[in-house]
């Protein structure tokens, strides 16, 4: 009986193992994802936007500052954004450190605002938790998001280059 037991859980372990890396992998690629619509509306929406981490639940969350469409006299509030729905990161998946152009933020509750067509801050969050160590970046002025694993080369960067002093000048570009 013990040996069957044994056999057995040689065989689960490593796909529960797995199934939680999965899991934890695919959230940060949430957030990414949330990141990039962070952007994306910033650039080029009419609304405030910005993410939001609740210290109640511990989600994060796309908002807006809108106007409630039940008084549209009234002032804007910060509103959950109806299009992106919040990332509730897995049990053991934690929040290490965020940063606000290079400035550490309280990961436990934090928002990090932009205005319409203006310029947005360097966002960086990273995650740890289940054999996943990942870094989300979104850089001033680009829609992109870069997702960096601590265990994987840093994804190719492209970098400035003057051709006429490197002797390249009649290289095409």
């Amino acid at each position: 009986m013990v040996v069957i037991l044994a056999i057995t859980a040689v065989a689960v372990v490593p796909k529960f193992t797995g199934t939680l890396r999965q899991e934890s992998s695919n959230a940060v690629d949430r957030v990414a994802e949330l990141m990039r619509l962070f952007a994306y509306r910033q650039a080029l929406g009419s609304q405030q936007v910005a993410l939001w981490r609740d210290g109640a639940d511990g989600r994060i969350h796309l908002i807006v500052k809108d106007v409630d469409p039940a008084d549209p006299t009234s002032a804007p509030e910060w509103r959950a954004d109806r299009f992106a729905a919040p990332v509730a990161l897995p049990e053991g998946l934690e929040l290490l450190e965020i940063r606000k152009d290079d400035q550490r933020v309280d990961p436990s509750e934090w928002t990090i605002a932009s205005v319409p067509g203006g310029e947005r801050p360097k966002v960086e969050i990273r995650l740890a938790g289940h054999g996943v160590d990942a870094t989300v970046v979104l850089p001033p002025g680009s829609p992109s998001v870069v997702r960096v694993d601590a265990d994987k080369p840093e994804p190719f960067a492209r970098a400035e280059i003057d051709l006429d002093q490197a002797g390249r000048s009649r290289e095409p570009w």
